[in-house]
Order: C-alpha cells, then structure tokens, then sequence
C-alpha cells in the first residue's frame, strides 16, 4: 500500500513530465491520472482542481531549482560568484538536450491573469529568488543589493528567453557577463 505522501508525490510527478513535454493548458485531468497511474478520485482526494495541481508542480519544481541555485551557490569561490551563480545553474540547464524553457516562464505565459494562484505560485518563486540573491547581494557587498537582486533576475529571465527563442547556447554566459559588468561588486 502507497502512504497519501507517496501518491501526492507520485502525482505532482506525473504532471510536471506532462507539463513540461506539453504545456499545461494543453493537458488534461484525465492523461495526469492516468500518467500517475491512480484513480481519478484518488487525484481529487490530493488536489480538488487541477489549477491546484499546477501550483504544487510549480512550488515543488520551486523548490529543487532553488536547492540547486543554493549548492552550486556555495561552492562558488567569492561572493561575488555566488552571485553570479544562477547563470552557472543556467548553462547547466541550458546544455541539457530535454531543457524547454523556464517552467515557471512557460507557464505565466498560459495564466494571464496576474491574481491566478497559479501566477501568485510563480510570483512566490520569483520573489524567494529574489530574497536570496538579495543575501547574495548584501554578503558581496552591493550597495543596493535589492537593485543588484533585480538585476541579475532580469538578466537570468532574459537568457531563459533567449535560450528558448534562439537557441543560443551562450545566453546563460552573456548574462553572467552582463551582470558582472553592472554590478558594482568586484
């Protein structure tokens, strides 16, 4: 018998592959229960909508890139490297064959409405990272380092794009650049 913890587990599972492949609009409550391999019912009993579903996808899928940023993080030699770290984890992402994009970009792109809990899930994500390369930021000695936060943000968002609009394997490297010429540190 599979404990609820295990079955939630093996369900957010399921769906993420299904949405990262497909994209969310395009993939119903039926294909997630069946990828899970559960009863249907037994997927409502963990998530009462699929809008709810997407957001646990989403905070999980929150959750292992920021244990990934935070590793390679602190194994970066200077802060100002730790810093600059999520263009590192970027590269990483970008090399690998089955990387489509951001998921949390892909996603805000089919919720429009800023006031959707899926949307407020990918804006809960943005702001933890945010928070945690303001402690970069202050730990590398910016002298704002909400701004400096922002920056490196906007310029990882930006090689996210690039990437999947171009296919540019040297986005991730171009920001890192970028962002170490605009940030005072260093």
């Amino acid at each position: 018998m599979t404990s609820p913890d295990a079955t939630r587990v093996k369900i957010i599972t399921a769906a993420a592959g299904l949405f990262t492949r497909c994209g969310v609009r395009a993939v119903g409550i039926n294909e997630i229960w069946r990828a899970a391999e559960v009863a249907k019912s037994t997927l409502y009993q963990h998530f009462r909508s699929k809008d709810e579903l997407v957001a646990a996808v989403l905070r999980q899928r929150n959750d292992e890139w920021c244990a990934r940023l935070r590793a390679l993080a602190s194994t970066a030699a200077t802060p100002r490297d730790r810093l600059l770290a999520i263009f590192d984890l970027l590269g990483q992402e970008f090399a690998d064959p089955a990387y489509r994009g951001s998921d949390l970009l892909n996603v805000a792109a089919e919720y429009p409405d800023p006031d959707h809990p899926v949307r407020v899930a990918i804006r809960d994500h943005k702001r933890e990272i945010l928070r945690y390369l303001a402690e970069l930021a202050t730990a590398a000695r910016e002298p704002d380092p909400d701004k400096a936060a922002a920056t490196v943000l906007t310029l990882a968002d930006g090689a996210a794009c690039a990437w999947v609009s171009l296919g540019d394997p040297t986005a991730a490297g171009l920001a890192r650049e970028a962002a170490s010429r605009l940030l005072a540190c260093g």
